[in-house]
């Protein structure tokens, strides 16, 4: 094949690859509607493996300043908008030099773009423990694009590489180049979930916009319940009009995912929205209204360890390691919660204290009293401005629509 042949084939490719990131991005915004991205994945044969990773805390860096949550995919989108333009150049170019210039620079390039595809490969598989389809496609669009480019070398001649000298002449602009591709994608993704959503209420999953509307009216009808905040641990910005207290279980999984909405609504709701933590361990080592006790009282171990760590202004890394040893498999315990505080720059000598004394006791017993006052039988139980909603993982179209609908009667 001759040098235009390849570098269009390299084009197409990443033409693909630039698609299938920007459905992971839709999947990763579009949690809980049922969006392109979830449909493409099940088409695949992937079922709920793409939402399973974008639900996961390893699918997006969080709280980029402006941003908020960036999923990785978008970095991949700007990677391959940055291959694509190189290869673009390439087709165009009538200059050996040049060319050889610019195969020199996507060498590396695609090379650490493979390396990073093995390092999420080994989490989506390790950790995870599924293979989401479209990010397996993308993988494959990596090595296929790396070896176009191996032929391209060979065609014309096997030059020699000066990568040093590439990157030193090429960064500005390339960096340029990914910049304005993640851009391009960060912003299509989202009004792409904005798009759907706010069209059809009825891609939620499991509601019609009416049923929707239905709760939400209900929910203006309850009866404010004066739960205490005062003294619990918060994330979000103290004087926050809206408050979101969370009854949950460490060891509960429908808990895990509920953190990973509310973690995206205090990030879209920057400044509007505070969330209140409460325990309610499902664990009748340490709740009086659970009749079985947990092997190892795990859920009491985590509660504890969370009310001691903010003691120590150090809950909300606790609060994320928790469940990120959670999404692991990794149990509870003494020793885990310890190596936890160490990670998160705890003094252990003093959590230990803390996790063993009466106060953190009695601190998780006015909890679990006030729960049962609730009727608290599950997890998470949520509450927003004093009033419930449903208990169990919220539906994210219907929780976000609730919050403008009270934002709007303010």
């Amino acid at each position: 094949m001759n040098r235009k042949n390849l570098a269009i084939g390299g084009l197409v490719v990443g033409v693909l690859g630039l698609l299938f990131s920007f459905l992971l991005a839709v999947e990763y915004f579009g949690i809980g509607t049922d969006n392109v991205a979830g449909a493409a994945c099940s088409a695949l044969g992937g079922g709920d493996s793409c939402l399973k990773v974008a639900e996961s805390s390893y699918s997006a860096i969080p709280g980029i300043p402006f941003l908020g949550n960036v999923p990785i995919a978008l970095l991949g989108f700007g990677f391959y908008g940055l291959v694509v333009y190189v290869f673009y150049l390439i087709s165009k170019s009538s200059s050996s030099d040049e060319v050889s210039k610019l195969i020199s620079l996507l060498f590396p390039v695609l090379a650490l773009g493979l390396f990073f595809d093995l390092i999420l490969f080994g989490i989506s598989v390790g950790i995870i423990g599924t293979i989401c389809q479209l990010c397996f496609i993308t993988y494959i669009v990596t090595i296929t694009l790396l070896v176009i480019l191996y032929l391209l070398w060979k065609t014309e001649g096997k030059p020699k590489l000066d990568i040093p000298s590439s990157i030193k002449d090429g960064y500005a602009t390339f960096g340029l180049v990914f910049f304005f591709s993640f851009s391009v994608g960060f912003a299509s993704s989202k009004m792409w979930v904005k798009g759907e959503s706010s069209n059809t209420l009825a891609t939620s999953r499991g509601m019609d916009s009416k049923e929707i509307q239905t709760k939400i009216d209900a929910f203006f009808l309850e009866p404010t319940l004066g739960i205490k905040t005062q003294g619990s641990p918060s994330i979000g910005k103290k004087d926050a009009p809206i408050t979101i207290v969370k009854y949950a279980d460490y060891n509960c999984g429908h808990c895990l995912h509920t953190s990973h909405i509310l973690h995206t609504v205090l990030s879209e709701y920057d400044g509007m929205v505070k969330v209140v933590y409460k325990n309610f361990p499902l664990d009748g080592s340490c709740n009086r209204l659970m009749q079985q006790p947990r092997p190892g009282a795990t859920s009491c171990i985590a509660a504890m360890a969370a009310i001691c760590a903010d003691k120590q202004g150090k809950f909300e890394p606790m609060y994320r390691g928790l469940y990120d040893n959670l999404e692991k498999g990794v149990a509870h315990s003494g020793a885990s919660v310890v190596n936890l505080g160490n990670l998160i720059g705890l003094n252990v000598n003093s959590l230990k204290t803390c996790m063993a004394s009466k106060e953190a006791q009695n601190q998780l017993n006015a909890e679990i009293d006030e729960a049962e006052k609730l009727n608290i039988q599950s997890t998470p139980s949520l509450y927003i401005n004093d009033r419930k909603i449903e208990s169990g993982t919220p539906n994210p179209v219907f929780l976000k629509t609730l919050l403008e609908q009270i934002i709007q009667k303010m």
